[in-house]
C-alpha cells in the first residue's frame, strides 16, 4: 500500500474560473485605426454573389465596375433595381 514504486494517480489541480465573453485574439485591444483598416480590407475582399451582398458593398462594386469599365455592371445594377425599385423584380421585365 505505501509502496513508493507503485505509480499513484496524478493529483488534479483545481482550474481557475473561466473568463466570460469571447477569448482574446491579441494580447492587447486593436486601435480604432487598425479596426477600421481591417473592416475596409474585409469589405474590399467580399466576393459574395450580388444577392447576398450588403447594400454598401453592392454600391462599391458597382462604382468599381463603372470606373474600370468592367462587364459585370449589369449584374450589380439589376440587383439594386430588384431591391429598391418600387416594382421590384417586375421592373426588369
Amino acid at each position: 500500500m505505501g509502496d513508493k514504486k507503485s505509480p499513484s494517480a496524478p493529483v488534479a489541480e483545481p482550474e481557475a474560473p473561466r473568463k466570460r465573453g469571447r477569448p482574446k485574439i491579441y494580447s492587447e485591444p486593436l486601435s480604432q485605426a487598425e479596426r477600421a483598416r481591417r473592416y475596409r480590407a474585409k469589405r474590399a475582399n467580399d466576393f459574395s454573389p450580388p444577392d447576398e451582398m450588403r447594400d454598401t458593398a453592392l454600391i462599391d462594386a458597382l462604382r468599381w465596375c463603372i470606373t474600370h469599365q468592367h462587364e459585370t455592371v449589369d449584374l450589380y445594377l439589376e440587383e439594386l433595381v430588384r431591391r429598391f425599385h418600387s416594382k421590384g423584380a417586375e421592373a426588369l421585365k
